[in-house]
């Protein structure tokens, strides 16, 4: 067979479209676990020791935080292989899909940056009991890359597909849709970014009731860390209200059919994560229901990003001729 003939067969489970999805899903998985790590105290269950846990490749001894640490190590370590072997895929078929290349190669370039902000977060000791700011940075960093990775991931799975939008993106041509939905993926970074400085200041400050907790958060004796979370829920409503504006105006912009059910699967994602979060701090933040809302978060931008490519790659919708009465006669204009 000449090696110029397109492959004859391919299983469901081996295509790109399918590979694009799980390397997404077993990322959306990593990061979950990366704040159960967070919430259980495990992330000093391998000491200060990168690549290896507490001095060996494969620790035989240690407790339970050794293992849920030493489980994450294996999970992202997975993910990494996943992210490579998509990298690989769509850069041979790159010929016949940019998208999906440009956007696999950036994923990858994040799912780098996101292990070696985990191997820093070890070897500099922001785990345990550090309760400096530098860690509440650190994981607040951690949690936006997070989000560039998925975003990108998202992107992926929409080229692999066989009714991609178009590439390149157009974006000069599209200047007041791609402000609306710039924005929107903005905000939501910063909405993760104080997710992140909260989910902190609530693993390592926690309080015994939810008065005592906003009370500290309006003590000026109190660390920064909890002073700062206060403006994670504030945050998440101007951008629950900035994401309900902006999807009615990207739709008048440019009504893009393709997009419709994205829209809701967003508008509906974010509702439920205000009341999960909301939930969460009324119950001083257990540990699944922090989890959960990590989740949803993730999954919302994840959605945005989707979106953002499939309106910006879609064609210009074709405007219906309006008619009008002219001298008698009726015209299309």
């Amino acid at each position: 067979m000449d090696k110029n003939e397109p492959r004859s067969y391919r299983p469901a489970w081996a295509t790109t479209p399918t590979l694009a999805w799980v390397t997404l899903w077993a990322n959306v998985v990593v990061i979950i676990q990366g704040a159960f790590v967070r919430a259980t105290g495990s992330g000093a269950g391998c000491g200060s020791h990168w690549p290896t846990c507490n001095g060996e490749l494969v620790p035989l001894s240690g407790d339970v935080h050794t293992a849920i640490e030493f489980g994450h190590r294996l999970l992202s370590l997975v993910v990494l292989f996943l992210g490579a072997w998509l990298l690989r895929r769509v850069y041979r078929e790159r010929s016949g899909n940019r998208g999906a290349y440009v956007f696999g190669l950036a994923a990858f370039i994040f799912l780098l940056i996101e292990a070696g902000l985990g191997a820093l977060t070890v070897l500099w000791g922001l785990t345990g009991d550090n309760q400096s700011t530098a860690r509440g940075l650190m994981v607040a960093t951690h949690l936006v890359n997070s989000l560039f990775l998925m975003g990108t991931l998202a992107a992926t799975v929409v080229y692999a597909r066989r009714d991609r939008p178009a590439y390149p993106l157009r974006l000069a041509q599209q200047g007041p849709l791609l402000t609306v939905l710039l924005v929107g993926l903005i905000g939501m970074q910063v909405l993760m970014f104080s997710g992140g400085i909260a989910a902190m200041g609530n693993t390592m400050f926690p309080s015994e009731s939810l008065a005592e907790g906003i009370a500290a958060d309006f003590d000026p004796a109190s660390h920064p860390l909890i002073r700062l979370r206060i403006l994670h829920p504030l945050i998440a409503i101007a951008v629950g209200v900035y994401l309900f504006l902006a999807l009615g105006a990207a739709r008048w912009l440019k009504p893009v059919e393709e997009g419709r059910r994205l829209r809701q699967w967003l508008l509906g994602t974010y509702v439920v994560q205000l009341v999960v979060g909301t939930v969460n701090l009324a119950l001083l933040a257990p540990i699944v229901l922090q989890m959960l809302h990590l989740g949803l978060a993730v999954l919302a931008f994840s959605l945005l990003a989707a979106l953002s490519v499939v309106m910006l790659g879609a064609p210009d919708p074709v405007r219906r001729p309006v008619a009008t009465l002219a001298g008698g006669r009726l015209e299309r204009v």
